[in-house]
C-alpha cells in the first residue's frame, strides 16, 4: 500500500494488457485504468471481475489517457508505458492515439502532452509520476521530448530508472523509467 500502510490510489494511463493492474492488486492499491481498445478493455474487465473487492477499488475507463481527466487531487501516484506512437499498435480502432494523431508532432502534443496535463492535474501535492518511454526509429528523441513536457508541465524529474529487457544478441538494452514528482 503507498504511504505508510493507506490504500492510495494510482492512475495507468495505458493499460496494455493488464500487467501494471496486477501489481496493483497485488500491491492492495486503488487502481484507475484507462485503454481504448475494445479487446484489450475486455480482458481488463475479466481480471476485475476475478479479483473484486478486498479492500481496493478497480475503476476502469474504455477511452484514451488524454480524454479521462481524474478527479483533481485524487491521485497518488499516475504511471505506465503508453504507446510509442505508431510503434506499438494494439487495433486499427479509431480510438488508438496513432490514427487520432496520425503525424509525430500531432501525437507528441494531443496525446503524450494532454496525458501528461491530467496527470498534474489529478495528482496530489506531492504526488508522482513514473513514465517508461524510450527512443524509437520514427521519434528519436521521444525520451529527451517526454522530459521536456513534463518540466514544462511544473513535474520536478527526480530520478531516472532504467528497465533491463532481455536481449536476443546478449547484449542487455535499458529502457528509461521517468519519475516525476508534482
Amino acid at each position: 500500500p503507498l504511504f505508510g500502510g493507506k490504500t492510495g490510489t494510482t492512475w495507468d494511463m495505458s493499460c496494455g494488457y493488464g500487467g501494471r493492474l496486477l501489481g496493483s492488486i497485488a500491491a492492495d492499491v486503488n487502481y484507475i485504468g484507462t485503454d481504448p481498445c475494445t479487446e484489450t478493455f475486455e480482458g481488463l474487465k475479466e481480471i476485475r471481475e476475478d479479483w473484486k473487492g478486498l479492500n481496493r477499488t478497480i475503476e476502469l475507463h474504455k477511452l484514451g489517457s488524454e480524454e479521462f481527466r481524474p478527479d483533481k487531487n485524487s491521485v497518488d501516484l499516475c504511471f505506465t508505458s503508453p504507446p510509442y506512437y505508431d510503434w506499438e499498435k494494439y487495433s486499427d480502432e479509431d480510438t488508438q492515439s496513432y490514427i487520432k494523431y496520425p503525424t509525430k508532432e500531432e501525437w507528441i502534443e494531443g496525446f503524450l502532452r494532454q496525458t501528461i496535463e491530467n496527470c498534474y492535474y489529478g495528482l496530489k501535492s506531492g504526488g508522482t509520476l513514473i513514465m517508461n518511454v524510450a527512443n524509437t526509429k520514427r521519434i528519436k528523441n521521444f525520451e529527451e521530448v517526454t522530459v521536456r513536457i513534463a518540466k514544462q508541465i511544473h513535474y520536478k524529474h527526480i530520478d531516472t530508472w532504467y528497465l533491463q529487457l532481455s536481449s536476443q544478441t546478449g547484449t542487455p538494452k535499458y529502457e528509461p523509467i521517468f519519475i516525476f514528482q508534482k
